[in-house]
């Protein structure tokens, strides 16, 4: 499947500010490129539940929705901060880096 582009947001927290970015995969560096492509074909992402919440919600925790945009179809997971596997805690990792650093920019 060919990515064209990933939704990140981030809500929730203590403070409850929102982070979120339209991520251009063509607009990466093609190691973090590679990086992000292989932690979502190792996941299966498209195959992942629409909503994880966890067995045990954190009053204050964050809450994760990302979606994949590809020609063919889009898929968005939407996860809480208790429910994480470590290949979406990877994927998480780069995606709020990028958004952080988008946001500093404007």
């Amino acid at each position: 499947m060919y990515i064209e582009q990933i939704n990140f947001e981030r809500t929730g927290g203590f403070t409850g500010i929102r982070l979120a970015a339209d991520i251009e995969l063509n607009e990466l560096p093609e190691d973090q490129k590679h990086e992000i492509l292989e932690l979502l074909d190792d996941m299966d992402f498209d195959e992942l539940s629409e909503k994880t919440s966890g067995a045990t919600p954190m009053p204050d925790g964050f809450v994760y929705s990302v979606s994949v945009i590809s020609k063919e179809h889009e898929y968005q997971v939407t996860v809480g901060e208790s429910a994480i596997s470590n290949e979406m805690q990877q994927l998480i990792e780069i995606l709020e880096g990028i958004a952080k650093s988008k946001a500093r920019k404007k």
